[in-house]
């Protein structure tokens, strides 16, 4: 499908994210920051504008809210009738699927529809939308799991991973658009927008495409139905970066689309936190120095940041805390314990 811009986007209806529809991390300067879809200033948000993360409940098919930073629950928000439930699972399918940067606004999910969320800034909920499908190609068929949405800054815009590839889906209307990649060719994991236009994600390749591998950024105004063509490479996860950098994971693109904040490996079952330039991929800092994990394995990531990336919320290693410009002040998280590298199906902040 190759159709003139502006008649692909008049055909899907895609409406973009009002606020930060001039950012682009192929931009040499950067934008400023807009509103937030809670309808505060997101300019110079500090972490303790953000303290909100969803998480599935332990029993009862039921959400729960938590400050992230006293452990309170502040919210239990149970699931509706037809939120519905897979064979394979014996429950009823619930939990956060999605989350704004505003740390106000989540999706949750179903088996085969989504709710939006929005939260006050005291942590209760203020509204939760009608059911949406989610489309077809996004949902859990038994072997590839519930999809996790990003959720761009006004939260006009999802995107997730598929079968095939990567889709957005515009919250307002329920249009989709797809850009493929072969199954022979690898997969996208870590989805984060910058503004309404680029889509960062990790490109795991597979050994013939090797070069293609690591952090690219996805123009979703592109003709291109081809992921890796829409796509530039901005972190090879092919060569040795500076500071001995082998590698990383779990990237975050700043939702001004001016930098990159990821987890990097620099030995065996060894990462810490580290910033990038989105423009030319350039290491800028390490936030959290490099750490050996545990032979299951540790979260490390960036929970949460603010449009420019000057406040984050970090996790990497069982340290974690907040980050200011690039200083890291240790600071405790009530998060789940849990294995693996991320916090994926445990938490959305």
């Amino acid at each position: 499908m190759r159709l003139l811009l502006a008649a692909l986007l008049a055909a899907l209806s895609l409406t973009g994210c009002a606020n930060a529809g001039t950012s682009s991390p192929m931009a040499a300067g950067t934008p400023a920051a807009g509103t937030s879809a809670a309808g505060t200033s997101a300019a110079d948000a500090s972490a303790a504008s953000a303290p909100f993360y969803l998480e599935p409940g332990p029993a009862t098919p039921a959400v729960r809210v938590i400050d992230g930073f006293t452990g309170q629950e502040e919210a239990v928000i149970a699931a509706p009738a037809s939120a519905g439930s897979f064979p394979w699972v014996g429950r009823t399918t619930w939990y956060p699927c999605g989350a704004a940067p505003d740390d106000r606004t989540f999706l949750l999910c179903g088996t085969h529809q989504y709710w939006e969320l929005r939260l006050g800034d005291d942590g209760k909920p203020q509204s939760m939308s009608a059911p949406a499908d989610i489309p077809v190609a996004a949902r859990n068929t038994g072997s590839n799991g519930d999809p996790e949405f990003a959720v761009c800054p006004d939260a006009r815009l999802a995107a997730v991973t598929t079968a095939t590839g990567i889709m957005v889906l515009s919250l307002v209307t329920g249009a989709t658009r797809s850009w493929t990649i072969p199954s022979a060719d690898g997969y996208a994991t870590s989805l984060s927008w910058a503004g309404d236009r680029y889509l960062a994600f990790q490109f795991v390749s597979e050994p013939r495409d090797q070069d293609a591998g690591g952090v690219r950024v996805l123009d979703t105004r592109s003709a291109a139905t081809a992921a890796l063509t829409a796509s530039r490479l901005v972190i090879s996860g092919e060569r040795t970066l500076a500071g001995g950098i082998s590698g990383v994971f779990n990237p975050v693109i700043t939702p001004d689309g001016s930098k990159v904040v990821a987890a990097a490996w620099t030995g065996f079952l060894v990462a810490g936190l580290a910033e990038f330039s989105a423009r030319t991929g350039r290491l800028i800092a390490v936030l959290i120095p490099a750490a050996h994990m545990p032979g299951h394995g540790s979260p490390c990531q960036a929970l949460w940041t603010d449009p420019s990336g000057a406040h984050l919320i970090a996790y990497c290693v069982d340290t974690a805390g907040v980050v200011n410009g690039t200083r890291f002040t240790p600071a405790h998280l009530h998060v789940p314990d849990t294995s693996g590298t991320d916090f994926t199906g445990v938490l959305l902040w």
